[in-house]
């Protein structure tokens, strides 16, 4: 899987071959214009980056009718319009919206002729891949790469804005890719009950310590459905809670799960397909997802049901390495059998991106919707919210071009809350992105507990928000922030039209923008989703592990959405009118279960919905709150009738 980033090949064109003159005098200082902001203080600087480096980025090309696109989604987006469901082809957008031939030519020609190179243009004429050394760069950006280094990693970013000449910014949206400084991350969190040592060893259920049918009581291992079991000589848990706490789960089958949400042997997601995005690739996917299957007793995939799309030019070395896929292979592993396990007939494409930075991640979902292929895709990443509206508007463009296709986009809401850590004095709460573009479905983390071995009975069900309480010479140390399911505000997005009127404004902020998330999904991974894959951390070979995240969440919700048997489009418009789409509301603030478990020989109380004791911005409270949005889909019968009605 190891390759080297190949060149874009294009010939390099003499400034003077395309109207020289003109284009050389757009690179003076006085007729440019911002395409990308340069980031403020990214790190402790190393000085210049080698002006013989290679940069490997994008252009973007505005919509040539913005205000036509977001009022065509709009329209097909509402029930009480004759336009909706009315969802237009690739090619029909592009026509319509997209940024014309001869403006993209004219924008290719000055990139030749500061001595870019160029690839091929996408097929919705949303960007073109751009390669040139730094010098080339600099000149012809009017920046400065520069190189830094922060928390142990050394990367390059523009230390000045990058610019163009008026004449050509009218046409480009922006630069997306100089800037390294924003890596993004998948949304996926383990708990540390489990030594790598018992990892290695975990290739059955009974492994793992499940005892699906045995009587509750007292036991070290763990239990296959909420209360079964709880540590012997277990102690009363830590205030609030009351009495001795369960022990935590073995993880969800995705026989349980559905279950769980109501679904039935005909809900299968059959003739609809869902795409992932994440960058790299473990080709040992499709093998280990069968594997999975079999030792759970689960439909395995049939010939072709998941298919890789590779990234143009390979895999980037210094992120996409031979043993774990740059370490997110737990991660495709997560959401390819989530998917499955929701609609265990549906297809899967998996479209990889080069590198976990934007401009690749960008690519890898317009490879989703310029060949219109899928009919919704998830997307279990993301970062901070970005400072530049260029890379805001592209990715804004992105997912108005899915929504008017009919594809529903989704995307994990983030794993620690407002990313204040439980500590608001020391970090302001920031959100992520891009959960939070108003264009795109973001999902969020619950606390699911089921009540009996298959599932069909559910206890409770809660916000996922954890903290953590660690027993010390006999006395409990004070309740700390774990983590959580995302939520917050937009900095940068306004309110959208759909949340107005309906979000109260103790969410959107007395100067409204963009609240997330717009619903929710099972993600504690105290309680967990059973995947299997090859675990660097257990000797590299094929491990069943517990896992959650709203990187669980996200993905079963697109599965789930395949159950409806038609493409829906944007959701949000749905969740945020009259009956939520049939979600279920979750609501309470109160810290009333938890778990026990020990960790290193040291015994934990883990609070579940533990808004009570944490010092944070996000609540569980009755209707729309910033934890769970409008709820979860916990009968699936209710979901597809409200979207089939849609």
């Amino acid at each position: 899987m190891r390759s080297h980033i190949a060149l874009l090949g294009a010939v390099t064109l003499a400034a003077g071959a395309i109207g020289g003159p003109a284009f050389a005098a757009g690179n003076n200082n006085h007729d440019r214009k911002v395409v990308a902001q340069s980031v403020h203080a990214p790190g402790k600087s190393l000085g210049a980056a080698s002006t013989a480096a290679t940069e490997h980025f994008i252009v973007t090309f505005k919509l040539r009718d913005q205000a036509g696109a977001e009022a065509f989604v709009k329209a097909v987006s509402d029930p009480s319009s004759r336009q909706h469901g009315k969802f237009i082809s690739p090619a029909q957008f592009t026509k319509r919206f997209a940024a014309s031939k001869s403006d993209v030519d004219k924008a290719i020609a000055w990139l030749h002729s500061q001595g870019l190179k160029t690839g091929k243009v996408s097929k919705s004429r949303s960007y073109v891949q751009v390669s040139g050394s730094v010098s080339q760069v600099n000149k012809a950006f009017g920046t400065k790469m520069q190189k830094y280094t922060k928390n142990g990693r050394t990367f390059s970013a523009p230390a000045k804005a990058v610019t163009m000449p008026t004449s050509i910014a009218g046409v480009v949206g922006g630069v997306v890719g100089l800037d390294h400084s924003r890596i993004l991350h998948t949304t996926n969190v383990r708990t540390n009950e489990a030594s790598s040592q018992q990892r290695k060893s975990a290739r059955t259920l009974s492994a793992l310590g499940a005892k699906p049918n045995a009587k509750s009581g007292a036991s070290d291992a763990c239990s296959s459905y909420y209360g079964q079991y709880h540590l012997p000589y277990a102690p009363k848990a830590a205030a609030p809670l009351k009495g001795v706490q369960p022990g935590s789960l073995c993880g969800y089958t995705p026989q349980q799960m559905r279950a769980a949400r109501g679904m039935k042997a005909k809900n299968t997601g059959k003739g609809m397909t869902v795409g992932i995005t994440l960058w790299c690739n473990d080709p040992r996917i499709e093998a280990d997802t069968n594997t999975w299957a079999k030792t759970l007793g689960f439909q395995p995939l049939k010939k072709n049901q998941l298919k890789v799309i590779e990234p143009d030019g390979g895999y980037d070395p210094l992120y996409c390495d031979d043993q774990d896929s740059g370490g997110v292979n737990a991660e495709q592993a997560l959401d390819a059998q989530s998917i499955h396990g929701a609609a265990p007939d549906a297809k899967i494409i998996y479209s990889a991106a080069s590198r976990p930075f934007d401009d690749a991640l960008m690519m890898s979902m317009h490879k989703l919707i310029d060949d219109n292929k899928v009919d919704s895709f998830t997307n279990s990443w993301g970062g901070g919210e970005v400072d530049d509206p260029a890379t805001n508007d592209a990715y804004s463009a992105i997912f108005m071009q899915a929504a008017a296709q009919g594809i529903s986009v989704l995307f994990s809401s983030g794993d620690y809350g407002d990313n204040t850590y439980g500590d608001q004095k020391s970090m302001p709460p920031s959100p992520d992105y891009p959960a939070a573009n108003p264009w795109v479905t973001a999902v969020g983390g619950t606390s699911l507990a089921t009540a009996n071995a298959k599932g069909s009975k559910v206890k409770f069900e809660e916000a996922w928000n954890t903290s953590y309480n660690l027993q010390q010479d006999d006395a409990w140390s004070g309740w700390q922030y774990r983590y959580g399911g995302g939520g917050g505000v937009s900095q940068f997005h306004e309110e959208p039209y759909y949340q107005k009127g309906v979000v109260p404004t103790r969410f959107t902020g007395v100067d409204p923008h963009r609240a997330y998330p717009d619903l929710a999904g099972a993600g504690d991974p105290y309680t967990g989703y059973l995947i299997g894959f090859h675990d660097a951390d257990a000797g590299n070979n094929f491990s069943l592990e517990k896992i959650g995240g709203t990187s669980w969440s996200s993905p079963w919700t697109a599965g789930t959405l395949a159950l409806v048997g038609k493409r829906v489009g944007f959701l949000n418009p749905a969740i945020y009118a009259k009956g939520h789409a049939g979600l279920t509301d979750v609501k309470g603030n109160a810290l009333k279960h938890g778990f026990e478990y020990k960790t290193s020989g040291t015994l934990a109380t883990v609070g579940i919905n533990s808004q009570q004791v944490q010092d944070q911005t996000l609540v569980s409270d009755k209707g729309y709150d910033n934890l769970t949005g409008f709820g979860v889909p916990s009968s699936t019968k209710a979901f597809i009738k409200a979207l089939k009605k849609y």
